[in-house]
């Protein structure tokens, strides 16, 4: 519930609104800023419900409004100051120190300033009353339906300032600690998370090593098994080429040397009473390719009978 004054010269008048409707409403008199802190007191004890804000508008008098003209063209956070600073040839003071506010405001078109002051003795009394009676002072505004005022001493506007910059130091540092707490607790759950990872590999190590070993095995084992299976075909073709040679070469042929490479070509070396009947022979099975001689036939006599000496060629030639 909040705490409506409205101050005249001699007069205050309180009304208590809860939710936009008013529940109470008083009356007290007053004389010199002493008794106004007093009034205000007691004015904000007789509700039946305990008000905690309290919103304070002055009558003119105490406040004084004026709307100035011929001002520099200051901005908007200046021209408090600069109102301030000249309070005396805007305003009536009677020998005391004025409170005064000041905003820029549009009229008929043209830019003007709204002003308003009142003693800060009668403001102070204000807030002396308000801090009596347990209620937070808002604001203390002038009556004027143009401009927003606030006429607020400047002791209270001071501590009002140090309040905040408390208060932003407070959650500046708030914040700062929670910064800090959350990368502490991200790095530890980091550090958590990698010995964690760091446990699963050692876990997993060796079954690893077992799946890495079987495979090299593996791999050996095939290796071998093509190795074998290489073997056995060419085991078969050196047989066929031995049964080849076997069929061809007669009582009357005899064959000292046999060559034979794993392309398929080679070379035999013998003799025969007659060469170019072996070079036939092995032509016409069919097992060997490109069966030929190797070279001229050379005759000689063996144990009393005739026999060529020859080199018989198979397979691809060199250089085809």
């Amino acid at each position: 519930m909040k705490l409506h004054l409205r101050i005249a010269r001699s007069t205050l008048h309180a009304q208590a609104i809860d939710r936009g409707s008013v529940v109470w409403a008083g009356e007290a008199a007053y004389s010199s800023p002493g008794e106004l802190a007093d009034a205000i007191a007691r004015l904000a004890a007789e509700p039946p419900r305990g008000c905690r804000r309290l919103v304070v508008t002055l009558e003119r008098p105490p406040a004084q409004v004026r709307t100035l003209t011929d001002l520099p063209p200051v901005k908007p956070r200046h021209l408090a100051a600069l109102v301030a600073q000249q309070a005396g040839r805007f305003f009536r003071k009677n020998g005391e120190p004025v409170v005064t506010d000041a905003v820029w405001i549009e009229k008929d078109g043209a830019r003007m300033v709204r002003a308003a002051a009142a003693e800060e003795a009668f403001v102070e009394a204000v807030v002396a009353g308000a801090r009596a009676a347990g209620l937070w002072l808002e604001t203390i505004a002038p009556a004027d339906d143009r401009a927003t005022l606030g006429l607020l001493p400047s002791s209270e506007r001071r501590s009002r300032e140090r309040t905040a910059r408390r208060r932003t130091r407070r959650l500046a540092i708030a914040g700062c600690a929670f910064w800090i707490a959350a990368t502490g607790l991200f790095f530890a759950r980091l550090t958590w998370e990698r010995r964690a990872v760091e446990r699963e590999l050692a876990a997993l190590k060796q079954p690893l090593a077992a799946v890495l070993d079987a495979r090299r095995e593996l791999r050996d084992a095939e290796l071998t098994l093509n190795a074998v299976t290489a073997a056995e075909a060419e085991r078969g073709r050196g047989l066929a080429l031995l049964a080849a040679v076997t069929v061809a070469l007669t009582d009357s042929s005899v064959l000292t040397s046999l060559t034979w490479s794993a392309d398929g070509s080679g070379a035999l070396l013998g003799g025969a009473t007659r060469a170019t009947d072996v070079v036939a022979r092995l032509d016409r099975l069919g097992t060997l390719a490109g069966v030929r001689l190797g070279g001229p036939v050379v005759r000689e006599q063996i144990g009393g009978h005739d026999w060529e000496r020859f080199s018989i060629l198979f397979g691809k030639e060199r250089g085809s």
